[in-house]
């Protein structure tokens, strides 16, 4: 089965890891591919829960924190070799027999922003062997994909503390 959890609203990257908690607490094998994470300014927080469970994980993307403390919205051809490493990543895990569970974290919106083509997602999801649960998080509109998939979840943003200006949280946002 592949399942897409989309939108602009919080919520997306939360519910995937809680699936595979939960896979993992019934003994299956998890991974996760995180597209444009890549950050030396903060560690997001699951990861440190990923180590002490053992979870596999692979985080790409360039630092989007500049020094100054604002945020690098623009796209460049590193974010893009980036977001194609993660695409390698995800097909070699889907190919290798041993993963029942796998999230690729931001791969749609990696595509909605210009990081990757549609068609490095379509191939991708032409190759998942049926044994694999995969699941697709991001912002993304395409109805063409979204219609090849098993499941579809939007998360839509009703009101966010982000408009009065609350900043990321760590354990919360990051």
């Amino acid at each position: 089965m592949i399942q897409a959890y989309i939108g602009d609203g919080k919520g997306k990257t939360t519910a995937s890891i809680g699936l595979m908690i939960r896979a993992l607490g019934a003994g299956k094998n998890v991974a996760l591919v995180a597209f444009d994470k890549g950050s030396k300014t903060y560690n997001h927080s699951e990861y440190i829960i990923f180590d002490r469970l053992n979870i596999k994980y692979y985080v790409t993307g360039k630092e989007r924190m500049l020094p100054d403390g604002t945020f690098r919205f623009q796209t460049n051809e590193e974010d893009k070799k980036e977001a194609l490493r993660g695409i390698k990543i995800a097909k070699e895990l889907c190919l290798n027999n041993n993963i029942d569970v796998l999230v690729l974290d931001e791969i749609l919106s990696a595509v909605t922003y210009g990081l990757i083509e549609k068609k490095e997602v379509y191939d991708l999801v032409s190759i998942i062997p049926n044994n694999i649960e995969v699941v697709l998080t991001g912002r993304y509109e395409d109805s063409v994909l979204l219609n090849q998939l098993d499941l579809v979840t939007s998360m839509t943003k009703i009101k966010h503390y982000f408009d009065k200006g609350v900043q990321a949280r760590k354990g919360i946002e990051y």
